[in-house]
Formats: C-alpha cells, structure tokens, sequence
C-alpha cells in the first residue's frame, strides 16, 4: 500500500480546495518495509549512517503514523523553494508540521509558512526532546510522539 500525500499552495480551508491536480508525495505503508525495498543494511540505520535518506525515511514514519492514527488526508505545503512536509486541519486551524530526521531543526520554509499565514503555532518533529514554547509558538515533538499527536484539541 502507498500513502499519498496531496500538495496545496495556500493554507486555507478547506484543504482540498487548494490541492495541485497532479501533484503528490508518495510514502510507504511501512517504515520496515521501505526499508527493505530500499536494501538498507540493518547495522547502517542502527549506526545511523545512511545519509539524506534520513529525511526521507523520517518523513515517511510521520506520514504513516499520521495515516494510521487519522482518518484525513494527508496534505503538504509547496510554495516557490519553501516546502512544509504535512499541514494538518486541527480545530478549524491549519498547523503546519515540519519533519527533521536528527538534532538540527533549521526550518526555514516553515518560517515562511508563519510569516503568510500566522498559524496559532508551528510543529517541528525531530530527534529533540518535547518543548512547547507559547512565547514563540513552537512545538518540538519527537518523532515517536507522532501517533499522539496532536495532543489534544487545545494544543
């Protein structure tokens, strides 16, 4: 099974209203299973050695824990170079998530996406323990929380 991950270019409701005929993200199914088909050594990713497919093997971690705890679509945020890899609809706002597969959690194009759109804050998925920061509008959720996320109605 492939998840699709729809694209839109504005982040406003709803979603599918704004989604780019033709243009998607494709994920696995199954972490374990890309993993396989990608013919990744089991001691390179426990050696976390396999480069920029990092990201890419991140991604498609979110996307499936994201599928597997929702039942809406999964949708992305494309604009010129900026890209938000999932924005979510969660009580009537949208949330922009950005997925960074280590400790560095740069986030430029998600900068671009609060700067047009002001959402009532961002989300960055990464290697970094939980922190919410009301004063910046930040959440720093690591990736194993992703299946709970968000945490409730009110986050």
């Amino acid at each position: 099974m492939i998840l699709k991950t729809r694209i839109v270019n504005t982040a406003a409701l709803p979603l599918k209203a704004y989604v780019k005929e033709n243009n998607f993200k494709l994920f696995m199914f199954d972490v374990g299973i890309l993993g396989a088909l990608s013919e990744i050594n089991p001691s390179t990713i426990l050696n976390y050695d396999y480069g920029s497919y990092k990201g890419f093997v991140a991604e498609n971690y979110i996307a499936q824990a994201f599928t597997f705890s929702s039942t809406s679509q999964l949708y992305s945020w494309v604009e010129n170079t900026a890209e938000v890899e999932f924005v979510r609809e969660i009580a009537g706002e949208i949330i922009p998530i950005e997925v960074k597969s280590g400790w560095v959690t740069q986030a430029k194009s998600l900068y671009v996406f609060a700067q047009k759109y002001h959402p009532p804050y961002r989300v960055i998925m990464s290697a970094q323990p939980l922190l919410m920061d009301s004063q910046t509008k930040l959440q720093k959720i690591p990736l194993y929380l992703a299946e709970l996320f968000p945490f409730s109605k009110h986050s």
